[in-house]
């Protein structure tokens, strides 16, 4: 008779070491929060990581380590440096989640060179680049977990809001983790994405503050609500534990049934 293990064995992260970009707020945050409750070491990595020491306080209730690392990951050479650092911090790096993200929000026709090229190069390339050299790491252990963080944006549009550079390159990363998965399988590594809809981060907050716009959103997803951090944990630790050991170059949407409904 097989033996599958617990809920408590297959979902276990406990002493896992995580790498988190834009680790210090919005969607980043909460999830170090989760990780930290669930037994891991992580280290934060943000541009401005003075406003985090809470996080520091909350990792020795917990009796895990969590390290600030500031740092501007579109700057040449940033993601080499960060990731050298979590090794020589915690060791390894056994989970990698690409969180950090922005927009601009300009039309099309409104748009320039530098806003559509700031914003690419984190939400994109510094994904791709972090990726990299994390992979470096997680080869030498023959073990690794990736989840980058995209959007609904990334395969679905919206009117009027000044997405364009913010969906373009959402649905890169989301091809950009299909191939990745591709190539690194066999080194024991699985690279996953989430695609969450509305939560309210320092990216949109000032769309869904508009109380029109608020109810309009409410109404198109068939749960009736806009999603909270709390809704991502659930993937997030199944993606980054051994219960996903079969689960690699998926792109998970987690919209309320948005996506379902015509």
């Amino acid at each position: 008779m097989n033996n599958f293990g617990s809920v408590n064995d297959i979902f276990n992260v406990h002493g896992k070491k995580a790498l988190i970009t834009g680790g210090t707020k919005g969607i980043g945050r909460a999830i170090a929060l989760c990780l930290m409750e669930n037994g891991c070491d992580v280290m934060l990595v943000s541009r401005n990581t003075q406003d985090a020491r809470d996080l520091i306080e909350f990792s020795s209730e917990k009796g895990v380590n969590c390290h600030l690392f500031p740092s501007d990951l579109t700057a040449s050479g940033a993601s080499q440096i960060v990731a050298q650092q979590a090794e020589q911090a915690m060791g390894t790096v056994d989970i990698l989640i690409n969180a950090a993200g922005m927009n601009h929000p300009k039309l099309i026709e409104d748009m320039d060179d530098e806003n559509w090229e700031q914003i690419l190069r984190l939400n994109l390339t510094a994904t791709f680049r972090m990726c990299r050299e994390t992979i470096r790491i997680m080869k030498k252990h023959h073990y690794g977990k990736i989840v980058n963080i995209s959007s609904m944006k990334s395969v679905l549009g919206v009117s009027n809001e000044g997405y364009t550079a913010y969906c373009a390159s959402k649905g890169a990363v989301n091809m950009l983790t299909k191939q990745i998965a591709c190539e690194v399988a066999a080194d024991g590594i699985t690279v996953n994405a989430v695609a969450p809809t509305f939560i309210k981060t320092a990216i949109n907050a000032h769309q869904l503050e508009d109380p029109v716009y608020f109810e309009t959103l409410v109404n198109r997803i068939p749960v009736g609500r806009i999603g909270e951090f709390s809704d991502l944990m659930g993937p997030i630790l199944l993606l980054v534990s051994d219960a996903s050991q079969f689960i690699t170059g998926q792109v998970y949407l987690l919209d309320g049934g948005l996506s379902a409904r015509q």
